[in-house]
């Protein structure tokens, strides 16, 4: 597809094309063109040609001259018809003679340039007075203590302990359905470990021991299962891997797994 910008007028065209003309008026295909030359045009102008069997779609519009003279480049004046664009519900004539008009009388009234015109804002002035003036050194606030002031506790990683007396205290889950699973209760379970993990002590994994020791009645597995398990739940992108160094890692939930139902 290409297309050609002159202000308003375009261009496009569906693949490359090779215009004949099928059809005479009487269905003979020997017939010779019978299109008529049309009157000149002035003003915004229309010209449309398709051809379907080719997949062709030509539209041209813009300036009736520059319309007529892009038509006569691309070998396009005996197919297609050209219109004018009523945009205004008036003729082109009644169009021109009220350009003329309004030309004739901007003649007449006086230029006004932007640098003339006073430039009023809306409200009162402004009053830097009033704008409180607060300084501080920069790096002197103490971004733990005031983020207690907000009642905003600093992350930290939970214990074992800590998520098996949160869990033990949850009802019964009901299974993952909205997702492909293997085990459907025990991913349910993990599901909600990964969200008090992350809501209520603001940490994105929890090390594979931790999980083991906290919910291993839960899951049903513990050890080497669980880590396979885990690693299965892993690769179909329901969890993250977080390695620790030393050749630890952890786990964390995706987002979109999270919030599932």
């Amino acid at each position: 597809m290409a297309e050609f910008y002159q202000q308003s007028c375009a261009l496009w065209l569906i693949l490359e094309f090779n215009f004949q003309r099928p059809f005479g008026p009487c269905g003979s295909k020997t017939a010779p063109s019978q299109v008529r030359p049309m009157s000149p045009l002035k003003g915004p102008a229309r010209f449309r040609f398709r051809a379907p069997d080719g997949d062709v779609d030509v539209l041209i519009q813009g300036d009736a001259e520059w319309v007529n003279a892009l038509r006569e480049d691309l070998g396009l004046m005996d197919v297609g018809w050209v219109q004018p664009m009523a945009t205004t519900g008036r003729t082109v004539q009644e169009q021109t003679e009220s350009e003329e008009e309004t030309e004739d009388s901007d003649d007449d009234s006086p230029v006004l340039l932007e640098s003339d015109v006073a430039v009023v804002l809306p409200g009162p002035p402004p009053d830097p007075s009033r704008v409180p003036t607060v300084r501080r050194v920069i790096g002197e606030m103490d971004l733990d203590a005031e983020m207690k002031k907000l009642g905003i506790e600093p992350p930290r990683s939970p214990t074992a302990e800590e998520l098996s007396d949160l869990i033990s205290e949850m009802d019964h889950p009901e299974p993952i359905t909205s997702q492909v699973s293997t085990d459907p209760i025990a991913e349910a379970w993990l599901q909600r470990l990964m969200r008090i993990a992350v809501r209520k002590f603001g940490v994105t994994a929890l090390p594979i021991s931790v999980i083991d020791s906290a919910v291993c009645e839960q899951l049903d597995r513990s050890g080497t299962e669980l880590e396979l398990w885990l690693e299965g739940m892993w690769r179909l992108g329901k969890l993250v891997k977080v390695h620790g160094g030393g050749g630890s890692y952890g786990y964390g939930p995706n987002p979109r797994w999270l919030e599932a139902d």
